[in-house]
């Protein structure tokens, strides 16, 4: 029978090649500045900003922008748009909001005040 010392290093050799196979993923998860320099504004082509970029699960949307004159607000395909959020959804208001992508699919984000959005103040990404 192994002694408990031999037992305790290969306890702490297993968690350590554990956690060594969970670097590369951690370690390729991205963060995006929406908008780069200009942040999270009107008069910036989030079409074409996103065009390009291969956003992946567990990526993060940082979005920078002023308060109180913008925020943020996930939503659905037709609150994209028609640029309104459901009444149920979750405001982000701090001028620094991060976003992890948790899951692959289409995210779309709009800023709900007053005509923003329709001025183009809105982002879709695709995750892969």
């Amino acid at each position: 029978m192994a002694s408990p010392r031999t037992l305790l290093v290969a306890a702490a050799m297993a968690a350590v090649v554990g956690a060594a196979a969970l670097l590369p993923a951690a370690a390729s998860a991205k963060t995006y500045v929406v908008g780069d320099d200009a942040g999270w504004d009107t008069g910036v082509d989030y079409d074409a900003w996103a065009r390009g970029k291969k956003f992946k699960v567990g990526d993060t949307l940082v979005f920078r922008y002023s308060t109180p004159e913008h925020d943020v607000v996930q939503v659905d395909a037709r609150g994209y748009d028609e640029c309104v959020a459901p009444d149920n959804a979750v405001l982000l208001t701090s001028g620094n909001d991060h976003v992890v992508l948790g899951q692959a699919g289409r995210f779309f984000f709009i800023c709900d005040t007053e005509g923003e959005c329709s001025s183009g103040l809105k982002l879709t990404v695709n995750v892969h």
